[in-house]
């Protein structure tokens, strides 16, 4: 172990220890200001590479201190959490190491300001605003799409068919959220490019198909890798990479995602990190070289393969349960789940005491069933029937 890694926050969604578990030769530090946010901490599950600090992790200079305060140094500084790559970057273009532009990082999580930069490049996005401070009955093409400017796995995205929604929506994310988008509704699946850039090269991982909740939330509860779309498949990649080259995007993965409308692909947000949620894990099955030991293999040393391959007849696809009701999670009955044909994991996300919310975002998530098949189409189906055989008991 004779270098360092810096991890400034994780994925907090069941694949954030991946980066870990993945790359046991290495060193690690994760710096985060709650550890107990994170079930491994909880759980007492922390690998033994792995020393946990906490550290405010929103102060960049905070968390440069720290380091300094320690003694250590590092080889790589990075993030897996949405809400701490900019940061992550400020601090790795500090100690010198493999990093983006800052300045494009916090470009890729300002939802208005990238959508007009890729509207100048002619890239289809939702036409949008950001809402003022007091509305105006002025807006006529409902439903539209609300959300945080900056907001990252659903947390906040509603829908407003009229103009009294649109108030409440406004009302509800205003005491939150300093800024607030308003988008036009685009109808068509949702999807995800997921894709690794080295040294400014563009590499295709594949496609994620995204099931969405009923409205009026937008809470993702399905997954499938990878997807097949046909000839639509090449426009996204193609546009994907163009996006990337023109921005000057230089390492790592970035998770893009897309609404496949009646006209083709439309571009809705550009994330500058490793997709969330169960993505990992499928991408870990699903392709031939191993993601989380290339993501440190880019930020150590800034080289890597220039090709990523798919396995061949492996599909992966993953549902999320949430409770149907809100309580403190009393047991969990998934013996019948578990022998459901293409089952291979299923992954608990909660622990006896929780208390359990609605599916109104990603922290009401109990559990997640993963299932395999010769297509990504086929493990959907198996993960979807097992999901059926889960009892959450209440108390």
């Amino acid at each position: 172990m004779n270098t360092v890694t810096i991890v400034i926050e994780t994925l907090t969604t069941g694949t954030g220890f991946n980066i870990f578990y993945q790359n046991m030769g290495q060193l690690f530090y994760l710096f985060t200001k709650k550890p107990g946010k994170y079930l491994e901490v909880r759980n007492k599950q922390i690998p033994d590479n792995v020393t946990v600090v906490e550290v405010d992790t929103t102060n960049e200079k905070t968390v440069y201190t720290k380091i300094k305060d320690l003694g250590l140094k590092p080889s790589a500084i990075f993030s897996l959490s949405d809400g701490f790559v900019e940061i992550a970057c400020r601090v790795a273009c500090n100690f010198g190491c493999v990093a983006n532009d800052p300045e494009l990082i916090a470009l890729c999580r300002n939802k208005q300001a990238l959508r007009d930069r890729l509207q100048k490049m002619g890239v289809k996005t939702p036409e949008h605003y950001l809402l003022p401070a007091k509305l105006t009955d002025t807006y006529k093409n409902y439903p539209y799409i609300v959300k945080p400017n900056s907001g990252t796995g659903s947390m906040g995205v509603l829908i407003a068919h009229d103009f009294a929604e649109l108030k409440q929506c406004h009302a509800y994310l205003k005491p939150q959220h300093s800024e607030i988008l308003i988008e036009e509704f685009l109808l068509g699946p949702l999807i995800s490019n997921e894709v690794f850039v080295s040294e400014g090269k563009v590499l295709d991982l594949g496609l994620t198909s995204r099931v969405l909740s009923d409205f009026p939330y937008f809470v993702e509860e399905g997954y499938s890798f990878p997807m097949d779309i046909g000839p639509n498949k090449d426009e996204v990649f193609q546009t994907s990479k163009q996006i990337l080259e023109k921005l000057g995007y230089q390492h790592g993965p970035v998770h893009i995602e897309y609404i496949l409308t009646a006209k083709g692909p439309v571009l809705v947000e550009i994330n500058p990190r490793l997709a969330g949620g169960p993505i990992g894990n499928m991408l870990l099955y699903c392709l031939q070289e191993n993601i989380y030991q290339s993501i440190c293999q880019e930020y150590l040393t800034g080289k890597r393969a220039t090709k990523f391959n798919l396995q061949a007849g492996h599909g992966m696809a993953v549902v999320s349960v949430f409770a149907t009701e809100e309580g403190i999670l009393a047991g969990l009955e998934l013996n019948l789940a578990k022998k459901y044909p293409g089952v291979v994991k299923i992954e608990v996300l909660k622990v006896i005491s929780d208390k359990l919310t609605l599916a109104h975002d990603y922290s009401g998530e109990v559990l997640r069933v993963y299932a395999i098949g010769k297509t990504s189409e086929e493990a959907y189906y198996r993960a979807l029937a097992a999901k059926n055989a889960v009892k959450i008991q209440l108390k």
